[in-house]
């Protein structure tokens, strides 16, 4: 096995998608992708996302077992399973690049919306957060056609997190819950995607030497980010998850978009980036104050 600087470069960026992983419960894979499957390639790239999650998942699973809604749990197995298996063989037929423009589009329309609903309307314009809205037929088969889709897409791509989040953030509404519950789940779909890619002849050694390298930034952001957690209530939580949604979105969509130019793509996702980390920045400032006010 020999060492490439690359495997430096990729390692550095698991820090923060290791750093979400651990706040979140999801978003290491598809906030890396782009860094890991440019420097390393899809053959190395997507078993590197799979594998390089396995140790963190377990741990994490293990030690919050108590906090895993294993109802939930089920019902986002058995609604992904279908999709897991149509998304093996969809794998070599569909195109990457439709399906990340797809689905990008559609998680930043969803974040944008609550963006708006728990961050912008209660925070900026000093207005309430909208009250739960009822469920519905209509809101089920979204909910439950973004479970199915999201299974399809992480069996082919092994992007489906950001789909999934959207069903179990409506399903799971405890903040350790919600990510002790997916990252259960990514414990099953990782294992059996890992299964799949080694049964398809992708276990390198130079996938090996990659791994070797990127773990230990993996694990410290991996680490930062659990402690992050302890920190911050319920909305706030969501409104982090909702921001990273956000940026997933638009990072997914502009780098599949060829109609834009590749040396454009980084300078047009550094504007969702200082969005999100002036939002970020604002949700800081309001609570201070909130803390203040309460004292």
């Amino acid at each position: 096995m020999i060492f490439e600087f690359g495997f430096l470069i990729v390692g550095l960026m698991q820090i923060f998608a290791f750093f979400v992983q651990g706040t979140t419960g999801f978003g290491a894979t598809v906030i890396s992708a782009p860094v890991t499957n440019g420097i390393l390639g899809i053959p190395v790239g997507v078993p590197y996302g799979t594998i390089i999650c396995i140790p963190f998942l377990y741990y994490l699973a293990i030690k919050g077992r108590k906090d895993i809604s294993w109802k939930d749990l089920a019902s986002i197995v058995l609604g992904c399973a279908p999709g897991l298996i149509i998304g093996q063989k969809l794998f070599y037929k569909m195109s990457p690049q439709t399906a990340k423009i797809s689905i990008g589009s559609m998680i930043i329309l969803i974040a944008v919306m609550n963006i708006y609903k728990h961050i912008i309307k209660p925070l900026m314009l000093n207005g309430e957060e909208e009250a739960p809205v009822e469920d519905n037929i209509v809101r089920k088969i979204f909910r439950y056609g973004c479970l199915i889709l999201g299974g399809v897409v992480h069996g082919a791509f092994n992007i489906g997190g950001p789909l999934i989040t959207v069903y179990t953030l409506e399903a799971v509404k405890d903040k350790k819950k919600f990510r002790n519950t997916m990252t259960s789940l990514w414990c099953i779909l990782n294992v059996w995607n890992a299964f799949n890619q080694y049964r398809n002849g992708l276990f390198v050694p130079r996938l090996g030497m990659s791994l070797l390298v990127g773990m230990p930034f993996a694990t410290l952001g991996f680490w930062l980010g659990m402690n992050f957690l302890e920190k911050i209530n319920k909305a706030q939580f969501l409104r982090i998850v909702y921001l990273i949604l956000f940026f997933i979105g638009i990072n997914m969509t502009v780098r599949s978009l060829p109609v834009i130019p590749k040396n454009l793509q980084g300078a047009i996702i550094v504007i969702p980036v200082i969005i999100v980390a002036a939002l970020l920045i604002i949700l800081e400032k309001r609570t201070r104050a909130a803390k203040l006010a309460t004292n």
